[in-house]
């Protein structure tokens, strides 16, 4: 039974945050997971008692201070971008706090506490992943390791305060509509800069990975920038317990999150004034001074209907920011298909499974989130027409993304490029027919949840996306023995469509006679 908190005190108020972010990642349907994980967060401990046992934690090879060090970074990066995220999310999309700000509610305390609720979320999963690491070293002798405790909060309150510091300076700067958009994209940036480091080498030619190796060797000797005893290596020496480290760490941790939370509540103020009622510079517009144009005949109707869906995806900074990083993840790709030609015949075949998922989540976005499908279907125009222009509205961004794999392969490989046109073609088309054919609605708003629907649905996208990219990967064998395989992944690739097609026959006569 949960313990009796005061009415608006801080505790029932960091409670009600927690609460919200546990029913906002599945809530009750959880418990199951967390019962798994909780067995998995007990052989953490197994594994760490075997670790630590016996080891030497006083001299710590420098390598190893390095390389964990460097981790330590890695982490603090994810949580980081995810403190923008959880940042924009409680400023904007929550739609509570003009309610709280109205309660007998101190507007710091609102604040403070939002932003411990932010922390507590950044640092939970690593939290869970380091902590069985203090509690075996508490009893194999490296009690200074109980110091992950203390570090990893304050770690958590410094992340939470960077990431609100950054959103409601994007707030003053550009507008609360815009600061929205803005740090959206760069959470997903952050969050995608670790996958484009990890393909750095693929990305780089042999002599400038060359040149960058030997420059870091020369920054890890002693002395350096990235020697072991480094200021940079701070944040991981202060889970080992080392006195300064781990109290440099608790002062820029609580004491930047003070700093930001006492000084700065003042803009959160205005900011989730402008985010709820809109900027000042919306409000003065005047309604005469919006032009609207609109062109007959149908090449007319095609346009504005392929605006119109531009426009909607682009004023919304979730799908913005979901869908950028999807792009994001097709750059190694291009990078590896330009720099080496050899690896043509197994990059391709990643590129279109890429360009098919992406052509698959626009599609849904344009198709089955629409907002107002009532206004659509009672339009004087095909609603079948209606549906293709908007699938041929998310295809177009994604076949200008990779236009330019196609022109570099015109240039080296007929052959090549001939292949890569028909199975980009087919796979991005065929995402766009799935959701013509098998009708769905859906809310933009919950894009990442798309696929908990049907799991039939689920498993003819996948065979289509699947199957052509195995055809481009068995056409470009030819002429290797193995090249007929193309025929069995086009028939893989075919079932998508096919499927939708018979799983959406009674959906597609619901819609026609509604």
């Amino acid at each position: 039974m949960m313990p009796t908190l005061k009415v608006a005190s801080w505790p029932w108020l960091l409670r009600h945050e927690v609460r919200l972010q546990w029913r906002a990642i599945g809530g009750a349907r959880l418990w199951l997971v967390g019962a798994f994980g909780g067995l998995l967060w007990l052989a953490a401990h197994a594994a760490a008692w075997g670790l630590l046992r016996g080891l030497d934690m006083v001299s710590l090879p420098s390598l190893a201070i390095i390389l964990f060090g460097a981790g330590t970074w890695l982490v603090i990066t994810l949580m980081f971008s995810q403190a923008i995220i959880l940042s924009v999310s409680a400023l904007f999309d929550r739609g509570d706090l003009d309610l709280l700000l109205s309660s007998p509610v101190s507007p710091r305390t609102v604040f403070t506490i939002r932003g411990l609720g932010i922390a507590v979320s950044c640092i939970t999963i690593y939290f869970l992943m380091v902590t069985p690491f203090a509690h075996v070293g508490a009893f194999t002798g490296h009690a200074k390791l109980l110091a992950i405790y203390p570090a990893m909060i304050s770690i958590g309150l410094l992340v939470a305060s960077l990431g609100m510091l950054l959103t409601l300076t994007l707030v003053r700067l550009i507008g609360a509509r815009r600061a929205r958009v803005a740090a959206q994209l760069i959470g997903a940036l952050v969050g995608a800069a670790i996958f484009l480091m990890s393909q750095i080498q693929n990305m780089l030619g042999h002599q400038t990975r060359d040149h960058i190796m030997a420059a870091m060797k020369h920054a890890a000797e002693p002395g350096g920038v990235l020697a072991a005893d480094s200021f940079i290596w701070f944040p991981f020496r202060a889970f080992l317990g080392d006195p300064i480290p781990l109290l440099s760490v608790m002062v820029l941790g609580v004491g930047g999150f003070f700093l930001v939370t006492h000084l700065t509540y003042k803009r959160f103020l205005s900011g989730t004034q402008e985010s709820v009622t809109g900027s000042a510079n919306r409000l003065a517009a005047p309604p005469a001074a919006i032009a609207l144009h609109f062109q007959r005949g149908r090449a007319g109707f095609a346009r504005s209907v392929l605006v119109k869906e531009w426009r909607l995806i682009w004023r919304d900074p979730q799908l913005i920011a979901q869908t950028f990083l999807q792009m994001l993840y097709l750059l190694p790709l291009v990078f590896l298909v330009f720099r080496n030609s050899d690896a043509v015949g197994y990059v391709l075949p990643g590129a279109i499974l890429l360009a098919s998922t992406l052509a698959g989540s626009l599609a849904w976005i344009t198709v089955a989130a629409e907002e107002a499908p009532e206004l659509i279907g009672c339009a004087p125009v095909s609603l079948l027409r209606i549906r293709w222009l908007k699938v041929l509205a998310a295809l177009i961004p994604v076949w200008l993304f990779v236009s330019p794999i196609l022109i570099f392969l015109l240039t080296k490989n007929i052959y090549w490029a001939a292949i890569f046109l028909f199975c980009l073609a087919g796979s991005t088309t065929s995402a766009g027919v799935i959701q013509i054919w098998y009708p769905r609605t859906g809310d933009r708003k919950n894009m990442k949840k798309r696929g908990q629907g049907s799991m039939l649905i689920n498993l003819v996208e996948g065979f289509s996306a699947f199957g052509w990219s195995g055809a481009a990967y068995a056409l470009m064998q030819w002429p290797s023995p193995w090249a007929w395989l193309a025929l069995v992944a086009l028939l893989f690739a075919l079932l998508g469509p096919a499927g939708a097609w018979l799983l959406g026959k009674s959906r597609r006569s619901e819609m026609t006679v509604t």
